[in-house]
């Protein structure tokens, strides 16, 4: 168009944008394959929506260039030319096309096969090579993804984002994913920690110890055991306010498995470790509601320090004495109460004498029960 400007022709002119991949020697400048990836002609938006590239069209030109790098990296899998178990040359036996999972888009690598007179045979699939066809970055959102939400809803949130359904992102593999993964999480976390230098050790450390049973989705009506050991310096008690305190710094541990309690007696032990706990230093207080199982694991942290006290939390004391108070007489309730009263400011001495005058005092067998339960 003579006598207008390209800034004018751009105006009047359909314009295009085009999204080129290269692939060259970097040495030479030589380009070896050009790829036109995408082409889009240019034009006003007369809507927000059709500013910039859609969601879909975004994952499209992602795909694209994976695909374009994929294709060059897969010529280098299997390259070596020499047998790994006898040295000798190897022969070409086709190629093989394997997926491969990313993040957004899913991939056929084709993988060049192997093979060698000793019988040897090169792996031929994205998984044998790597041990899984899942990019780390795709399982790392499906884990955290089915953490956070059921698997289902986990699987809708991973579609959602790639604008389209993936098999790779069906619920039962996010389960079996998380599933592998927690182990891996588990084993890690049941090895011994290392215990700390004396001089960095913590003089006093406190376990609460407490269990619960939590209803199990696979049998109804049927519920398994989760055991819970938090560990914490008492100097990390601040105060929030007249009423409140706040522990700032502690390690919690949590296991629901039906090991005779091992998992959870080796985590609660790293928990303590992990605080600073030291067998020549740390005098260790554990608090529990007084069943079997906590005493389990209280005094399965013996080794990890110096004195191990066990104490009975307040609430099943109390619960225990309301128990018992509301079976037996008045006179018992009053000499009762008393021992509460000195339990509650910490005289034990007298409590337990107190406890043992009403037990010497009982002829009923019911009511000396009762009794003993408390003293117990």
């Amino acid at each position: 168009m003579p006598g207008i400007s390209k800034i004018q022709a751009g105006k009047i002119m359909s314009m295009e944008i085009r999204f080129v991949a290269e692939y060259y020697d970097p040495k030479t400048g030589e380009v070896i394959e050009t790829r036109i990836l995408r082409r889009d002609e240019i034009q006003k938006p007369e809507t927000i929506r059709e500013l910039g590239y859609l969601h879909e069209e975004q994952i499209d030109i992602l795909q694209s260039i994976q695909d374009f790098k994929i294709h060059y990296e897969s010529q280098l899998i299997n390259s070596e030319a020499s047998c790994p178990e006898c040295g000798k040359k190897t022969s070409l036996i086709g190629k093989r096309q394997s997926n491969f999972h990313a993040v957004f888009t899913d991939h056929k690598v084709s993988i060049q096969r192997r093979r060698c007179r000793c019988n040897w045979k090169s792996p031929d699939t994205v998984e044998k090579i790597y041990g899984s066809s899942l990019h780390p970055d795709l399982l790392e959102k499906q884990v955290l993804q089915g953490a956070e939400h059921s698997y289902r809803q986990a699987s809708n949130i991973l579609n959602a984002k790639s604008k389209k359904e993936r098999s790779i992102n069906n619920d039962d593999r996010i389960r079996r994913n998380i599933a592998e993964v927690a182990n891996i999480i588990e084993n890690e976390r049941r090895k011994p920690y290392k215990i700390v230098k004396q001089n960095e050790a913590s003089k006093q450390l406190v376990a609460v110890i407490d269990g619960g049973h939590v209803k199990s989705n696979k049998k109804i009506g049927q519920s398994f055991e989760a055991m819970i050991t938090s560990v914490f310096d008492p100097n990390n008690i601040v105060k929030v306010d007249k009423q409140h305190n706040e522990i700032i710094k502690k390690t919690s541990v949590g296991s629901g498995l039906s090991d005779n309690q091992e998992t959870i007696k080796q985590l609660s032990l790293n928990a303590c470790r992990a605080e600073g706990a030291h067998p020549l230093v740390t005098e260790l207080t554990c608090i529990t509601d007084g069943a079997k199982n906590c005493w389990s694991i209280a005094n399965a942290l013996k080794p990890c320090c110096k004195k191990l006290i066990n104490v009975l939390d307040w609430f099943h004391i109390s619960k225990r004495f309301t128990i018992v108070l509301n079976r037996v007489d008045n006179d018992m309730k009053i000499r009762l109460e008393k021992v509460k009263w000195f339990l509650w400011h910490g005289n034990v001495k007298n409590a337990l004498e107190r406890l043992s005058e009403i037990q010497a005092d009982i002829h009923e067998g019911k009511a000396l029960s009762e009794v003993q339960s408390i003293y117990d």
